[in-house]
């Protein structure tokens, strides 16, 4: 069962009367309003924030920048081990801010918002947000202040850019932003301009990581594999909230498979933490540094 509020889900029937190449409006209704030219983003007809930009966030030739997921594998090891303001912390990875200080927290799911929004309103202020509209916008329902005078970055889909019609990813005009690979996988190498949502917001981050040319990158807490079996590390037994990774783990592993191709074309180091991820299997080192 969803567990979007039903007035979402009416909003996205409204939403589709537009027809399936604009239906992704409905990310912004009611009430958020994003200008991509400016960066100017509103609120209810009122001025909430001016985007950053990813570089300004995650800062060029880093040694290592560190993705954090919040896989169950990460329950029995030990991420305050990684550098201060040197990690991506992802969803429920937010839980780890107050001992872990990040460059920034990505959310791209609205439902997580929905469930979760006091662990994102206990964020320090300085700490930076990478959101989607949807996630955006949830977060703005819950308290517009939060994102008032806070560096945003927005996560936008490359397949369905905000103001834009839905398009294809073999559409010429994203010659010069995509990579792609086999199976229809393509990522972004120019996430201000939009990135490849696969279903994971690990991914999304990967993108802005690879983009900002780091020695490393490593991936702890992306287990993948154990989505529907075991609770995710800052979850009780029992009080799990679904997950559709499992729907959609070819296309998730085309896009991880891809990113290890150009990350080793460019001399960027990609390692998993995870003991258990589904990324080992497809030739990612395994560190220890977290064990």
């Amino acid at each position: 069962m969803s567990d979007r509020r039903p007035v979402r889900h009416l909003v996205r029937l409204a939403a589709l009367l537009l027809g399936p190449g604009r239906a992704h409006r409905g990310d912004l209704w009611p009430g958020l309003a994003i200008d991509r030219l400016s960066g100017r983003v509103r609120w209810r007809g009122r001025d909430l924030l001016t985007l950053s930009r990813f570089a300004d966030i995650v800062p060029p030739g880093m040694a290592r920048i560190a993705i954090v997921g919040s896989g169950p594998s990460l329950a029995r090891q030990h991420p305050e081990r990684l550098e201060s303001g040197a990690t991506i912390l992802l969803n429920g990875a937010a839980s780890l801010a107050a001992r872990l200080p990040p460059l920034a927290v990505a959310v791209e799911d609205e439902r997580f918002v929905m469930r979760h929004a006091p662990m994102l309103a206990s964020l320090p202020r300085e700490v930076p947000l990478m959101l989607s509209a949807a996630a955006m916008r949830a977060l703005a329902e819950h308290n517009a202040d939060l994102l008032r005078g806070r560096r945003v970055a927005l996560i936008d889909n490359l397949r369905r850019p905000l103001g834009a019609a839905r398009r294809d990813l073999d559409d010429p005009a994203l010659d010069g932003i995509l990579a792609r690979g086999a199976n229809g996988a393509a990522l972004s190498r120019d996430p201000d301009r939009g990135v490849i949502i696969t279903g994971t917001v690990a991914f999304t981050a990967l993108q802005v990581a690879l983009a900002a040319g780091p020695a490393a990158i490593l991936l702890a807490g992306i287990d993948l594999g154990n989505a529907d079996a075991q609770p995710r590390f800052y979850e009780e037994a029992g009080k799990a909230a679904p997950s559709g990774l499992v729907k959609g783990m070819p296309r998730i592993l085309a896009g991880f498979a891809l990113a290890r191709e150009v990350a080793g074309r460019e001399g960027v180091r990609l390692s998993c933490a995870s003991p258990v991820s589904a990324l080992l299997g497809l030739g990612y080192d395994r560190d220890g540094v977290l064990d």
